[in-house]
């Protein structure tokens, strides 16, 4: 079982918002968003390398270019420091 601590934070009242909203289209609580983005691991050069590695090479599949458009997402603007 997990042993939860109880805190108060500041957020910008448009990033409250913005993750209210997402709570409400995921059908969760804010807390449980909030420790979904927080508890991400970050992925190193190579692991993200090796993801895109290791997708199928069948681009005609829309759960493949979902994949694909997933992880081009969380590299973010790391992409343009790895010359890609």
């Amino acid at each position: 079982m997990n042993n939860y601590v109880v805190t108060n934070i500041r957020l910008f009242e448009e990033d409250y918002l913005r993750l209210k909203e997402e709570a409400a289209k995921k059908r969760t609580s804010l807390s449980a968003v909030i420790r979904e983005k927080i508890g991400k691991k970050k992925i190193s050069k190579e692991d993200r390398i090796n993801m895109l590695l290791n997708l199928k090479t069948d681009w005609f599949t829309d759960k493949d270019y979902q994949e694909y458009k997933k992880i081009r997402k969380s590299w973010g603007k790391n992409l343009k420091k790895y010359n890609w």
